[in-house]
């Protein structure tokens, strides 16, 4: 089982407005023979200086991706920006991380630094 992320993952936008399509692009190639299957995911989210764990969902469109076999595939995943409640502005610091659906295995990580605003 060997997949790895030649590019990405790569956001659309570092500054997107509530409701706005954000987009996020990632080159995957799988050099075994088994089909595998991936998953984005926001992880390590904090909130301000100090650090404290926030908790918003992020639900990516489509929520996991097929990579045939021995293939090199480029993917997207979409997220409809939104804003934790009571917030009329937050930039989202954590990490934008691609895994192995099944096992968890992590395929490519990247620092996620996204500003969201009201319209």
């Amino acid at each position: 089982m060997s997949l790895r992320a030649s590019t990405g993952p790569t956001l659309s936008t570092r500054s997107a407005t509530v409701g706005q399509v954000v987009t996020i692009t990632v080159k995957v190639e799988n050099s075994s023979l088994a089909q595998e299957v991936v998953a984005l995911h926001v992880e390590a989210l904090r909130e301000g200086a100090l650090g404290k764990p926030l908790d918003h969902p992020f639900v990516f469109e489509p929520p996991s991706a097929l990579l045939p076999p021995k293939s090199r595939k480029p993917l997207i995943f979409t997220w409809v920006a939104s804003l934790p409640v009571g917030r009329d502005a937050h930039t989202f610091r954590g990490k934008l991380v691609l895994r192995v659906a099944g096992s968890g295995r992590l395929v490519a990580s990247v620092p996620l630094d996204l500003y969201v605003r009201q319209a």
